[in-house]
């Protein structure tokens, strides 16, 4: 049986409530509003869809009757503003974001099994602006203060040992580029699973501590992209805020940085690109100095990402894409990090592509998608990031007025969509048909077309 999956933070805390119909949750509502002296509501089904779409807010007095049904503190409604609060009203989600940034905290918030949480199985985040500023803010002050990683447990776990765990974690990046994220969470979440139990339980020195908690880091990185990649955005963003605290840890500043940058990512795919720009602005802060030339250009690179897909931010883009490019050239370090081998010049051209195209300019858009693919961009090695590349390629010569060119490259796309498991194909495909249905005119879009309708069902919409 496949999970179920939930829009909306409101939707996924009534499955935690035993499933309550809309009907059921407004009548308990109904009795704290009314317990509160705010007097009777209206009891209407259509009103949680309706707060559920987003398509209304619920008045504030439905609110602090929700935060109190929930054992939500009132400030947080007025701090955090809605549906932020609604995190809070999830145990896992408190703990991750009210837990105090130690060792005994970060191993109080570890994410559990996700299968016995429906607030991993959220579609959208729930932290942003203020709440991720407040969040960044305590990695930081916590990596300034160096913390002790000691824990007396049962049997004392070696570097060694560690290093078992660590071993994995390039091949399941591998996996997931070549497969998807859907069929590669297992693996990544048994690895972090038992690094966690390792955390929890073992005993183990100030210098093995760190160490663990910088493979734990990197673990629940990796466990954020997939989820992120699989269209689970809570449950991406309960990772990377586990990959941030297992950095200040670990006093790891860059293995935190990447953390960021990836938490990046989906803020300006999901949420506010603004938000983006200042997680990547904080990466570079923290690691001024440390960080190596391919790291910088990688940020830099990131960043530009961001601005290209905020309202005003053409020249910041631009300026940063330079410096991503000089750091570049710099060449690389021997203490590059391991998790970075996916930095290449041709994924710089991608990135600075995609960046064209977000900014209305689709000529320089396929320029940079031709200079990357002769940098030497690899559809073999990544198959599922050459599919995006494809789709975005094909938007651009649809921008470009080259409809026949669209058609035939977004077929491509699709051709090499079969066998992969990922959400963000699964959902750029949909967006790019929609964008091609009002050419069915030209012989290239029907033929698109008719190729879609007989396309594997796991990339099909109807």
């Amino acid at each position: 049986m496949v999970d179920p999956t939930y829009r909306h933070s409101l939707t996924a805390l009534r499955a935690a409530l035993g499933g309550l119909s809309a009907v059921e949750y407004l009548n308990q509502v109904n009795r704290r509003h009314q317990a509160l002296g705010f007097g009777a509501m209206a009891i209407r089904r259509e009103k949680v869809i309706r707060w559920e779409s987003g398509a209304s807010t619920p008045q504030l007095s439905a609110q602090l009757a929700m935060a109190d049904l929930h054992g939500v503190p009132e400030d947080a409604v007025y701090d955090l503003g809605w549906p932020s609060w609604l995190l809070l009203a999830f145990p896992a989600d408190r703990a991750l974001l009210r837990a105090p940034w130690n060792l005994d905290g970060t191993l109080g918030s570890l994410p559990g099994p996700a299968q016995a949480r429906p607030s991993d199985r959220r579609q959208s985040p729930w932290a942003a602006g203020s709440t991720l500023d407040a969040i960044v803010g305590e990695w930081s002050v916590a990596l300034s203060e160096p913390i002790r990683v000691i824990r007396a447990g049962r049997g004392r776990v070696t570097r060694d040992m560690i290093g078992t765990f660590t071993e994995p974690l390039f091949r399941i990046g591998r996996l997931d580029d070549v497969l998807g994220g859907e069929m590669t969470r297992r693996i990544a979440l048994a690895n972090f699973e038992v690094l966690s139990s390792i955390a929890r339980d073992a005993a183990y020195d100030d210098a093995t501590g760190r160490c663990l908690f910088s493979a734990l880091g990197e673990a629940a990185r990796i466990c954020g992209w997939l989820f992120f990649d699989s269209g689970l955005h809570s449950a991406a963003q309960s990772y990377y805020v586990t990959a941030l605290r297992a950095s200040a840890m670990a006093g790891d500043a860059m293995a935190g940085a990447n953390a960021l940058a990836f938490m990046a990512i989906q803020a300006y795919s999901e949420g506010d690109a603004d938000d983006a720009v200042k997680l990547v602005s904080v990466a570079l802060d923290r690691c001024e100095g440390r960080a190596t030339p391919r790291l910088r250009a990688m940020l830099y690179s990131r960043r530009a990402r961001a601005h290209s897909r905020t309202s005003h931010g053409l020249t910041a883009c631009l300026r940063d894409l330079d410096e991503a490019r000089r750091q570049y050239a710099l060449g690389p370090h021997d203490d590059d990090p391991a998790w970075l081998y996916w930095m290449t010049e041709s994924e710089l051209e991608m990135l600075a592509a995609s960046s064209a195209l977000s900014l209305g300019r689709p000529h320089e858009a396929l320029d940079s998608f031709d200079a990357a693919l002769r940098k030497g961009h690899s559809a073999e090695d990544f198959p599922r990031d050459h599919a995006i590349y494809l789709i975005r390629i094909a938007h651009a010569h649809l921008l470009a007025g080259e409809v026949e060119r669209a058609c035939h490259t977004a077929t491509q796309a699709l051709t090499l969509s079969r066998g992969l498991r990922s959400e963000r194909v699964r959902s750029d495909l949909t967006r790019l048909a929609m964008a091609l249905a009002g050419h069915r005119s030209c012989q290239a879009a029907r033929e698109f077309f008719d190729f879609y309708g007989t396309a594997d069902p796991a990339i099909t919409i109807s």
